[in-house]
């Protein structure tokens, strides 16, 4: 499939494209307009989103109103929505990412740049930095909109209409998705839930008609669902987190375990670094930049390829199967930094 985008995706924007593996696609969604134009010949409208989302009513957000008004419609207020974006079928929107001095260089890169989004800034903009005052490694969708709208050449919507994080208190009932049986949303974004390690996976092989989601777990209307929900929210996460906790106490005060098993090297997700070093008697160190404190690293007693900090109950680190590693959050948020 990803070497019939290729030839797809050179032979519609004139450049040699070969990308490796999938997620670099999303580089590629501002320009589906143009890749895909020989799908879209027929529709006013296109858009893009992601597989890990629930949808409620998308017409009760997206109204006939917004559409006609705007060219391009993001479900944030303040960087574009690389999970859910709808654009004019135009030339002058299908062909905005050529703005950016920088989408030769993404396209024919495999690296992923979050070209969709703002390259990564996301905590920045979201406490209301201006892109245009932050470095960044390449000219994003962000500054391309941006740059567009404030020199009033385009129409763009932002608003925020969705919800991330592990909120819970979500209901989805026959398309109508609310939050604290208050507030209807366009979609609840599943990417931090499916990456919590706590977080109970689903599949169903037929989706009900009512479901509620909470932090970590996604049930049905029931007293044995009900049930199940008060576990493992109240008993279930709190004894895992109890366990990893006993299990960094033990390892890094009592039993001292220092790591020797592991491989120097720099790990990266976006535009963040963990840097594995090894002493002369063998022993590692982690750092988040070449310039910054180095933590040593202790190997859990109980649990395998799982690794602490000596100075930070914050965080902790696994090993996977390929190598990378995964940085495991006090809440279970994980991340993977892949080795480069």
């Amino acid at each position: 499939m990803l070497n019939q985008f290729n030839d797809l995706a050179s032979l519609k924007l004139g450049l040699s494209i070969n990308i490796k593996y999938a997620y670099k696609l999303c580089d590629f969604k501002p320009a589906y307009g143009i890749i895909f134009s020989d799908y879209l010949k027929n529709f006013e409208y296109w858009g893009i989103t992601d597989i890990d989302i629930i949808f409620g009513r998308i017409r009760e957000f997206i109204t006939d109103e917004i559409l006609t008004t705007y060219e391009v419609i993001s479900v944030r207020n303040d960087y574009p929505t690389g999970s859910f974006m709808i654009f004019e079928n135009n030339d002058k929107a299908n062909w905005l990412f050529k703005k950016s001095k920088d989408y030769e260089k993404i396209f024919t890169s495999n690296k992923h740049f979050c070209f969709d989004e703002c390259n990564f800034v996301h905590q920045y903009l979201e406490g209301g930095g201006d892109i245009f005052e932050i470095e960044t490694e390449i000219e994003s969708m962000h500054h391309v909109l941006m740059r567009e709208m404030r020199k009033e050449s385009l129409k763009a919507h932002f608003d925020f209409l969705i919800i991330e994080g592990l909120p819970g208190k979500l209901c989805w009932n026959n398309g109508f998705l609310s939050f604290k049986n208050e507030f209807e949303v366009l979609y609840y974004h599943l990417i931090l839930y499916k990456c919590n390690i706590y977080s109970r996976k689903k599949h169903w092989q037929n989706i009900p008609n009512k479901f509620q989601i909470h932090k970590h777990i996604i049930i049905k209307s029931g007293i044995f669902s009900k049930l199940t929900y008060f576990w493992i929210e109240n008993f279930s996460v709190f004894s895992k987190k109890l366990i990893i906790r006993l299990d960094a106490f033990i390892s890094r005060k009592i039993i001292c375990r220092k790591a020797t098993d592991l491989e120097s090297g720099i790990f990266n997700n976006g535009n963040q670094n963990r840097i594995l070093n090894k002493d002369s008697e063998n022993n590692f160190s982690l750092s988040f930049s070449e310039m910054m404190h180095s933590f040593v690293i202790f190997k859990s007693i109980f649990k395998r390829n799982i690794y602490y900090l000596d100075k930070s109950s914050m965080i902790y680190y696994k090993i996977d199967k390929n190598k990378n590693l995964i940085e495991i959050s006090k809440d279970g948020s994980t991340f993977k930094f892949e080795r480069i």
